[in-house]
């Protein structure tokens, strides 16, 4: 049974641009679309067997495994790790035999657990830990004897260590470690006369450390440190209240805190006392705005404070005074919504707040008034659902609310952003009690908290999410058995099916998405020439049509054998990747869009003019950054290099700097083929070009914010002339779309994926025999499995990365052809930048 809708996380849409916008442009955001997810439901790991509590609590992420502290009724209270599975949760060690270790701060630093605790010997000392029993070990007795060191508000900067140690009668001084003993040391003694300052705000501002004082009568202090004692510094004074938050968002540090004369107000500083300025003097006179709650969206900040004649509402600021503005009066008038528990969900904000009506309830805003919206009156009246805890988790919110009146602390709900899309995970403790869920924690995917099922009391609970999972899909093309295969990012072969008959040899064209909704990436085919416009959707783990959404019809009137190609995008942001079609050499520069959900068409039109008959490819992408899959076009073989860029809704083609050029010189007519993925990851999809036969090897990424060349590379040697198809998907998981290739007709199966970055080989295997050199197609797309009932890789017979013979793409003719293309004069002219811009001047211009 599926429980929830979920955001949409297709592969083409990562973080949104990163611009300068106008202080009233609303945020460029992710869209939060319905869809759904494999069912997935909690599990319990009972720590402390039978109906006692272990009481998990402290939840810290360190290399993918949760550390914490729980109680398994024989150890006392000690250190835990688990990776998400009954077997794999044990008992670090017994710090403390005779007794609670009282194990507290816990930190990750880079792959080591760094903590507090007490042996029963020594007093609270710093304490680190691989996840071993014999790697779990005291740093350093900073307190000899029986007396603690008291190490407080630990942080990792770059490797280092800081944190506090409070001394008695001297209050605190800063320290820092580097996993030794002798490297566990004083950085500075700020204050060397006996006094009770207290310091606390540790934040890394772009690797150095920012914290505050509290130091009496000379006001709260402004310091930063880079870990010496010369570079332990102050940097501003503040004479009236303390500085109670700190955010640092890009180049520019925020923080809250009050001056005479200002109130407490909202500050900036850039790591100079010069640099250290207010923000805006929200309020207006001597009095306080109290901001607090500093979030950072997509580099805008978010937080709470009133004005002085409005309550406490939702603010944003781009860092001006003039950018610093109220979001929206949602308790209006005078009274307070007191906004607050701000979540970052791929870019957009999700907080509690009270519009005086509903009670506090849970709120999204995109930054604007109209886009600042109730979610859902999870509790209907003025009650409100008291929302305690939110997390991110894979584009969803988690959060706890209240509900019931017989007390307790709520259960785990979700959000996708849609009142439809906000319901209980699960009744853990059904009936009307709650289920005391508490710290939410996102490990990898994977959701940790600790809950009362009523059976076996407070323990551990798990729910594994969708894991993103890369897949690489080919089809074959002409004058071989119609195969598609689909592969893992290291070349395994986990399926191959024919989607049509064995028989078919005409190829076969595939794109990828998700066309039902399920979240599990499906594979859309299209006969090439002497088949039929027959389009046909599978399930990428089994190779069984689809259920769900259109899975088999034709695109085109069935006597048309000329071939068709295909792309799969969400061109109407209903949530459902829509299917494209163009048709092949016979068939005229023809686009039709079909709906995923009921195969209706959206739209169809002419690329080129209409008496083209070479035929058309097609991909799709955003390129304008509107959340809506555009088309991408290209003239097949016979025309000319001529990119097009085309709505998916309206056929319109499109504005802007790629949306209408040449991809090569302008006399190459061997037709071009066309991907789309969002290669600088900065929120609109880039156009991937590759030529067809009689080109050589050339792969160009043209940026689609202003056409500048982000990548122009040679797939495979460079006098192979026999053009090369191209697909993209992240394949290596780091937030940039990568580069797919196969070779065409006349090369072998050489499948490659380049690293969007720097071009770096990421994959690199044969799909199929290797000395098949019909030639391929190829896509790329990211399934989402849960963890659990994510398909086995099976041994492939076609992952080898080396064959005794190099396929004709890979190897120099002993004698080149003496023909000379367009490739051998860009060979030619490629050393000289002057001549390249010389020939290439007028490219993206018709």
């Amino acid at each position: 049974m599926m429980w929830f809708s979920t955001i949409s996380q297709r592969l083409d849409r990562r973080n949104q641009t990163k611009n300068e916008a106008a202080r009233d442009t609303p945020l460029q955001l992710e869209v939060l679309e319905g869809r759904q997810l494999l069912d997935a439901s909690p599990t319990f790991i009972d720590i402390r067997v039978g109906a006692e509590s272990s009481y998990p609590g402290m939840f810290t992420e360190v290399s993918g495994s949760l550390f914490f502290r729980a109680n398994d009724g024989t150890s006392g209270p000690e250190l835990f790790v688990s990776d998400g599975t009954s077997a794999g949760t044990h008992l670090v060690k017994d710090i403390n035999p005779s007794g609670s270790s009282n194990i507290s701060q816990l930190t990750n630093m880079n792959g080591t657990l760094f903590f507090t605790a007490t042996d029963g010997v020594n007093g609270s000392e710093l304490w680190m830990s691989n996840g071993t029993s014999a790697g779990t070990m005291m740093v350093k007795d900073i307190e000899p004897g029986a007396g603690s060191g008291r190490p407080e508000d630990l942080i990792n900067i770059n490797g280092t260590l800081f944190f506090e140690r409070n001394q008695a009668g001297y209050g605190d001084h800063l320290w820092k470690s580097d996993g030794t003993s002798a490297g566990t040391v004083l950085v500075k003694d700020l204050d060397p006369a006996p006094a009770s300052y207290v310091l606390s705000q540790f934040t890394n501002f772009n690797g150095t450390l920012f914290f505050s004082e509290s130091a009496g009568s000379q006001g709260v202090i402004l310091w930063k440190s880079d870990g010496t004692s010369a570079g332990t510094e102050a940097v501003k004074t503040f004479d009236f209240f303390g500085i109670q938050e700190i955010l640092p968002i890009g180049d520019t540090l925020y923080l809250t805190a009050g001056q005479t004369g200002v109130g407490f107000e909202l500050w900036k500083s850039d790591g100079t006392s010069a640099g250290t300025v207010l923000v805006k003097d929200i309020e207006g006179t001597a009095g306080n705005s109290y901001p607090g709650g500093l979030t950072n969206v997509n580099g805008m900040l978010f937080f709470q404070a009133t004005d002085g004649n409005l309550g406490h509402e939702l603010w944003k600021t781009d860092g001006t005074s003039a950018g610093t503005e109220l979001v929206k009066d949602i308790n209006t008038g005078a009274d307070s919504s007191y906004a607050s528990r701000f979540v970052n969900v791929s870019g957009t904000l999700f907080f509690t707040a009270n519009n005086g009506t509903n009670g506090s309830e849970l709120w999204k805003s995109d930054g604007t008034s109209a886009g600042t919206q109730l979610v859902k009156d999870i509790v209907i009246g003025p009650t409100g659902s008291s929302i305690y805890e939110m997390v991110n988790v894979n584009g969803l919110l988690f959060f706890v609310p209240l509900v019931s009146s017989f007390g307790g602390d709520g259960e785990v709900w979700v959000s996708d952003g849609t009142s439809a899309g906000t319901v209980l995970v699960k009744d853990l403790y059904p009936g009307v009690y709650d289920a005391d869920v508490d710290d939410l924690t996102n490990v990898n995917g994977t959701l940790f908290f600790e809950a009362n099922d009523s059976v076996t009391g407070k323990e551990l609970w798990v729910l594994d999410l969708i894991v993103e999972t890369p897949r690489i899909v080919t089809g074959t093309d002409q004058g071989t058995p119609g195969t598609v295969r689909v592969f893992d990012t290291g070349g395994n072969e986990l399926l191959n099916f024919n989607p049509y008959t064995a028989a078919f040899e005409g190829g076969i064209r595939v794109a990828t998405g998700d066309i039902n909704g399920d979240g599990i990436l499906d594979i859309v085919t299209a006969a090439g020439p002497t088949g039929g416009p027959h389009i046909q959707v599978f399930d990428s783990t089994n190779g069984q049509l689809i259920n769900g959404g259109v899975n088999n019809f034709y695109a085109y009137n069935p006597a048309f054998t000329g071939g068709v190609y295909v792309a799969v995008g969400d061109v109407n942001d209903d949530g459902f990747d829509d299917i494209i079609t163009g048709a092949d050499a016979g068939g005229g520069p023809h686009i039709k869009v079909f709906s995923g959900q009921d195969g209706s068409v959206i739209t169809e039109f002419f690329a080129y003019d209409p008496s083209f008959i070479g035929g058309v490819r097609v991909a799709a992408g955003d390129i304008n950054g509107d959340a809506k899959a555009d088309i991408i076009t290209a003239p097949g073989a016979s025309g000319g290099p001529h990119i097009r860029v085309f709505s998916g809704v309206t056929g319109q083609q499109l504005a802007g700097p790629t949306t209408n050029f040449f991809a090569y010189d302008p006399n190459f007519f061997g037709g071009v083929f066309v991907a789309a993925g969002d290669v600088n990851n900065d929120g609109k999809d880039d156009i991937i070009t590759a030529p067809g036969s009689t080109g050589g090897p050339h792969i160009k990424v043209f940026s689609s914010a202003d056409a500048s060349l982000l990548q122009n590379f040679y797939a495979y040697h460079p006098l192979f002339n026999g053009g090369v198809r191209v697909g993209s998907a992240d394949v290596n998981q780091d937030g940039f779309a990568d580069i797919i290739t196969v070779p065409g007709a006349t090369g072998g199966p050489h499948t490659r994926v380049f690293s969007g970055v720097d071009l770096a080989d990421l994959s690199n295997f044969y799909s199929g025999a290797p000395d098949n050199t019909s030639g391929l197609y190829v896509a790329g797309g990211v399934s989402r499995f849960q963890d659990d009932v994510a398909p086995s890789i099976p041994a492939a017979p076609f992952s080898s990365f080396y064959v005794e013979n190099d396929p004709p793409e890979d190897v120099q003719p002993e004698s080149p052809t003496t023909k000379k293309s367009w490739v051998d004069d860009t060979e030619e002219f490629y050393q000289s930048a002057e001549e390249i811009d010389k020939l290439f001047s007028g490219l993206g211009i018709e």
